[in-house]
């Protein structure tokens, strides 16, 4: 009888079937190496969606999925950052008045299916950290909201002068409502260090999943030696440096005496 029970209580859930949306993601390389032909690169994110399905007793098969967005967000480590603001003294013009903007990404992009107002709200937008006029930006001085607006305005113009910030909408491919692909470029100055890639999921403005991966970049070679030694080592890498401009000096003055 308790056998018949379970039966019969297994029949009426699988008589209403409900499958979750899932999603699969990974990166053309986990890996940019920097050497001293490095100009630059594209990395692909791509990924495949198994949308919802949801089947009640006597009912049609319902799948879920022809409304999807996506959103990638791709970010660096933070750390802090020095902006100064340039004025007329004179006849010149020179850096004066400076702030510091604290634990700001060095490289940060995201892509998404369509213009990204039209998939989140503002606030969702600032939670999530997906999109650049909703990144949070604090500085270590007290700032006035002028100063604050200036000073942001002008980091954000400066990192996307340097192809550091970019923001690119509607450019995910989407075949079939199922695989995606994304492709973002790395410029030449890309800050090295551990990288974050994020891979939202949203429905009906709301986020039903997200994937993380990770990508390191990092330099090779000579390269990756002098890096490690002015970092290990500041204080020594600065005496070579001095001594290397030094003898550069001497032995191109004595050239020149010569000739």
């Amino acid at each position: 009888m308790h056998i018949f029970r379970l039966l019969l209580c297994g029949g009426m859930f699988f008589s209403h079937q409900v499958r979750a949306e899932r999603m699969v993601t990974d990166l053309s390389s986990h890996a940019i190496e920097i050497t001293s032909q490095f100009s630059g690169t594209e990395l692909m994110i791509f990924g495949a969606i198994e949308r919802a399905i949801t089947q009640s007793r006597g009912q049609n098969i319902v799948v879920e999925g022809i409304d999807y967005d996506i959103i990638v967000v791709v970010q660096s480590g933070r750390h802090d950052v020095v902006v100064r603001r340039k004025e007329m003294i004179g006849p010149i013009w020179a850096n004066k008045a400076f702030r510091t903007l604290k634990d700001v990404q060095g490289y940060y992009a995201v892509t998404t299916t369509r213009p990204i107002s039209q998939i989140l709200t503002p606030e969702q937008q600032r939670l999530l950290g997906a999109g650049i006029d909703r990144l949070k930006i604090d500085f270590k001085e007290p700032v006035s909201k002028e100063e604050e607006k200036n000073f942001r305005a002008g980091f954000i113009r400066n990192m996307k002068a340097k192809k550091l910030y970019s923001q690119q909408e509607g450019t995910i491919s989407v075949l079939d409502d199922i695989l995606f692909r994304a492709i973002l470029y790395f410029p030449a100055n890309m800050p090295v260090g551990d990288y974050q890639v994020e891979v939202h999921l949203v429905r009906d403005g709301e986020v039903i999943l997200s994937q993380q991966s990770s990508l390191e970049v990092g330099k090779k070679g000579l390269e990756r030696l002098i890096y490690n030694f002015a970092h290990e080592s500041p204080a020594y890498y600065g005496i070579m440096a001095i001594i290397l401009a030094l003898s550069a000096g001497w032995l191109g003055g004595f050239v020149t005496r010569k000739m």
